[in-house]
């Protein structure tokens, strides 16, 4: 029986798009009678999704997660009884028992101590890399982990291929055996274009979909430049989809500049199909991102985008054919990148058709499959 152990080390949200493609990797591999294994740091949010694939017959093994903010006393004792159980916990995971291991980072997690040597232990593993900044570079014991992980692994698969060129260019890391994979979609991909939808009480819809994390995702920035007196007297409202550490802080900031009833907190979904059903623009103006799901699944709907020069975004949006791209996420640039957009607004329709196309020739329908042919190929190896 071929078998695959994924271990995910996502430890700062419960759920995002770059758990995706592990999760329904190992969901397929279960179906296709795989011996499935897999390791994820715990949240609440994250019991449902591995209880069906324990359903599946998979092992599911949990990291505790308690004090992960570390906003009191009580709450940094429980952040270093984690970790402490955490690194007990790595040491005992089965996974010499398994043909492929599959290493799972938002971020460059595989740096940090109680993983920078993990590697050692693993004879067949394959990496993902989700996440990036633009002007990091890694030095000493963190360039030397990333380095060693890469030179191991039988295959680095990347979100974006700018984050395989920062790693070059700023940090001197040689990477080999890569490759570039994308996320699967949270939904099943239109055959056919999506109606484009009329205004909603008169408005239009711009939806965001991101973890509420503002030194990332940038969404204060977003609120500030459409806070101004020219942007309060038009017709738009603002959805901002997702949870995180600085949802009271963004909520504060509506408050501040009176948008209440423009700019909308709406939590994280499930349904992000039904979302962007309703929308008339996908704004992902950020400071940090690879290829973001969202803005997949929004050109997958048929909706123009409004994207932050980062990542692999400029490689799938054209300014101006199916979406806009921002020079930086500064409020500055944001008012400037939306004004333009706005004044195209009869254009949005023709341009949701050209990002519908744009998904149609360069995604995958079948990510998770994809992935599992790359983790067979790791196992003849």
């Amino acid at each position: 029986m071929p078998s695959v152990f994924f271990i995910s080390l996502m430890a700062g949200s419960p759920w995002g798009g770059s758990e995706e493609l592990w999760y329904k990797t190992a969901a397929y591999a279960a179906g296709k009678s795989w011996k499935v294994g897999c390791a994820v740091y715990h949240w609440p949010g994250k019991e449902a999704k591995m209880e069906a694939l324990k359903n599946a017959g998979a092992e599911i093994y949990y990291f505790p997660n308690k004090g992960r903010s570390k906003k009191n006393l009580i709450e940094r004792i429980q952040n270093k009884i984690s970790k402490t159980k955490t690194r007990k916990i790595i040491h005992s995971l089965p996974v010499d028992e398994y043909d492929v291991v599959v290493v799972n980072q938002g971020a460059f997690e595989i740096t940090t101590p109680s993983w920078r040597s993990f590697y050692k232990r693993l004879k067949n593993y394959i990496v993902l890399y989700h996440n990036y900044k633009e002007h990091e570079v890694l030095r000493g014991e963190k360039k030397l982990a990333v380095q060693n992980w890469i030179e191991k692994a039988q295959m680095n698969l990347f979100a974006s291929q700018r984050i395989a060129e920062v790693l070059e260019s700023n940090s001197g890391i040689k990477v080999s055996n890569s490759g570039i994979l994308l996320n699967p979609i949270s939904f099943s991909a239109p055959v056919n274009l999506v109606v484009y939808p009329s205004l909603q009480n008169g408005s239009y819809c711009f939806v965001m979909l991101a973890a509420l994390e503002v030194w990332r995702k940038g969404q204060d920035n977003l609120i500030n430049a459409l806070s101004s007196d020219k942007w309060k007297k038009r017709n738009w409202v603002l959805l901002l989809y997702g949870d995180g550490e600085d949802k009271q802080k963004l909520s504060e900031l509506i408050r501040k500049n009176g948008m209440e009833q423009k700019i909308f907190l709406k939590g994280s979904t499930d349904d992000v199909e039904s979302v962007l059903r309703s929308a008339h623009l996908l704004l992902q103006l950020t400071h940090i991102d690879a290829m973001p799901l969202s803005v997949v699944e929004a050109m997958a709907m048929g909706r123009p985008v409004v994207v932050s020069k980062i990542g692999d975004m400029p490689v799938w949006v054209k300014e101006g054919e199916n979406g806009w791209v921002s020079n930086k996420a500064s409020v500055e640039q944001i008012d400037f990148t939306m004004e333009r957009a706005w004044q195209q607004k009869e254009r949005w329709v023709q341009m949701g058709e050209n990002a519908f196309l744009t998904f149609r020739n360069k995604f995958s329908l079948s990510a998770e499959e994809n992935l599992l042919e790359k983790i067979e190929t790791a196992r003849s190896k």
